[in-house]
């Protein structure tokens, strides 16, 4: 059994929330910035690599907010590191996603966290938690369960 790890990146800009509009077949879906961790790269170079690549930005100052672990259907386990990036350096714009085998990368979007309830917003444990935990600054770190990933 293999274990995948994945970061994803909790970044806001002008107050909005950036998210990652992805598409699977006629499905559209949000994520946060990120994806999966490459052999020998640490949880900090695969988060700088991935926002790179898909914002065309540099992290500078962030840390970890949220666990996830997984049930992947036919590979094993995962773990999904959420962090919160305070601070990077660049202009937020489209870049690509080298992971788009199975979903295509259409676009970056700035949310409202209000307008959150209202999208196809993966993961749907964020939904309720991302407001009040940016309101206390992200205190603590929170782990959010086992959940089966398809």
């Amino acid at each position: 059994m293999s274990t995948l790890f994945r970061v994803g990146a909790i970044i806001f800009s002008n107050k909005r929330l950036v998210l990652t509009k992805m598409k699977k077949k006629d499905l559209e879906y949000y994520v946060l910035p990120g994806g999966r961790v490459e052999d020998k790269e640490t949880l900090e170079q695969g988060l700088i690599r991935e926002l790179q690549e898909e914002l065309g930005i540099k992290p500078i100052r962030f840390r970890l907010v949220y666990l996830r672990e997984l049930n992947i259907t036919g590979h094993g386990r995962g773990i999904e590191f959420y962090f919160f990036v305070e601070e990077y350096s660049g202009e937020i714009k489209k870049g690509f996603d080298p992971e788009n085998n199975e979903s295509t990368f259409e676009s970056v979007e700035f949310i409202e966290l209000d307008d959150l309830q209202k999208l196809n917003f993966h993961p749907v444990q964020l939904k309720d938690l991302l407001k009040g935990d940016k309101d206390s600054n992200f205190k603590e770190i929170k782990f959010l369960g086992l959940h089966d990933y398809p």
